[in-house]
């Protein structure tokens, strides 16, 4: 029977005192100002779970639903991307899925390193991957597709400013709503209307076949479920009388907020380190080439970019900073709560006071799932071995002075939402 505590709670191991956390998604401030209005954009990535600091925030902080899976408190409130698990994975048929966490946990390794460290290791970056850096956000910038999505997401910030100024505006919540949907078509991770609509009358069976219709992205999105509350929102607004109004307000506004948004982006300054760190574990976790003049060929500067990773790698290695070794574990991850199960993965968990672990067996052998902190990273092993007992805890916050801003700021919202909601 499991023994974990109702409302909010933290989960440290025993053996190594770190605790199960979460890395909410990279936030690049590019706030704008305009009348008063802070308008906060780009707050989005995937979190990743880690194991950390028990240090009592946020980040640390999970619940139980009724569904047996334990939630991100800090992913709910403040990404605004819905509600995030601990999945695992022991199935090989998602072995990209596993590499790319094993890529991100290493680059965030990376990033975490001592500062004293840091200091030493930053002589062996070149003196030329700032300017390479510079070329490449410039080349990628200039293509069609992106172009394309950044007018998609102006296009997004414009409708909303148009219905803001409408006497009677939408609610704060519709907006949201809204524009979580015009921000998947323009990125490309989000389902039409309509396919939503024509998926909705499918059974399971039909909408697994669609599925491989579609982009990974769009497949990742259908594995979450349609979002009913979505589509009854969109459907409401686009009937809403004052649509067409609020679309040619919309298009006035949108070379202005292009402008704008191209202002804030090259306002804001750029984490190389973070950028060197990302490529080291492409470099040491996939073994992958480096091309950065043209994917065909290697370049002189390729070969230097690539000796010089090699080097940081190894002088990192000595510190003691490596890749996570998980090959003959199940893997874990966060994940969204209403995503579909599936053959090697699960999301469903006990806790008998000391073990955390399946609590069934139908996607996954229970033995596989018991969670274990090896070296640092969570990882399903099966049960008698170290690094497997935890305890979980009701969590009171820790009192402080203040309201962090950081914090509204993970919200997602902007604009005009933020404003109508105080932020």
């Amino acid at each position: 029977m499991s023994t974990i505590p109702e409302g909010n709670f933290t989960i440290v191991n025993n053996e190594t005192g770190r605790a199960v956390r979460v890395r909410l998604g990279r936030t690049s401030d590019v706030s704008d100002h305009k009348e008063g209005t802070k308008y906060l954009q780009y707050v989005t990535g995937k979190p990743t779970l880690e194991l950390g600091e028990a240090d009592n925030s946020p980040a640390t902080v999970w619940w139980h639903n009724g569904s047996e899976q334990i939630v991100s408190h800090a992913v709910g409130e403040y990404q605004n991307i819905g509600d995030h698990c601990v999945w695992l994975h022991a199935s090989t048929e998602r072995e990209m899925d596993d590499l790319f966490d094993t890529n991100r946990a290493f680059t965030n390794r990376l990033d975490d390193m001592p500062a004293d460290l840091r200091d030493r290791l930053a002589p062996l970056i070149p003196a030329e991957w700032p300017t390479i850096q510079e070329r490449r956000r410039a080349e990628r910038d200039s293509q069609p597709w992106i172009q394309a999505r950044e007018k998609g997401r102006a296009g997004a910030e414009a409708e909303l400013e148009a219905w803001a100024a409408e006497d009677n505006p939408p609610s704060a919540t519709d907006l949201t709503v809204l524009r979580a949907y015009r921000l998947g078509i323009a990125e490309e991770t989000g389902l039409t209307l309509a396919e939503m609509k024509e998926l909705s009358q499918m059974s399971d069976y039909e909408q697994q076949r669609m599925m491989r219709t579609y982009s990974p992205a769009k497949q990742e999105a259908l594995r979450k479920g349609i979002d009913k509350q979505m589509m009854e929102v969109v459907e409401r607004l686009e009937r809403d009388p004052r649509a067409h109004q609020v679309r040619v307000r919309a298009s006035n506004l949108l070379p202005e907020i292009l402008e704008r948004r191209a202002a804030a982006q090259a306002a804001t300054p750029h984490n190389n380190l973070h950028a060197w760190h990302s490529q080291c574990a492409y470099r040491k976790v996939t073994g992958g080439a480096i091309r950065f003049t043209s994917p065909h060929y290697e370049t002189d500067e390729d070969q230097r970019i690539a000796a010089a990773l090699d080097t940081y790698l190894e002088a990192a290695a000595k510190e003691g900073i490596v890749p996570p070794v998980i090959a003959a574990d199940s893997t874990t991850r966060v994940h969204g709560c209403g995503a579909i199960r599936y053959t090697g993965a699960t999301y469903g968990w006990t806790y008998d006071g000391t073990y955390i672990y399946g609590a069934d067996s139908k996607t996954v052998p229970s033995e596989q799932t018991y969670w274990t902190d090896a070296d640092g990273y969570l990882v399903g092993r099966p049960k008698g071995g170290k690094g497997q007992t935890w305890s979980i805890v009701k969590w009171t916050p820790t009192p402080r002075p203040g309201t962090d801003v950081s914090e509204a700021a993970l919200t997602g919202l902007f604009g005009p939402i933020g404003n109508m909601l105080g932020i």
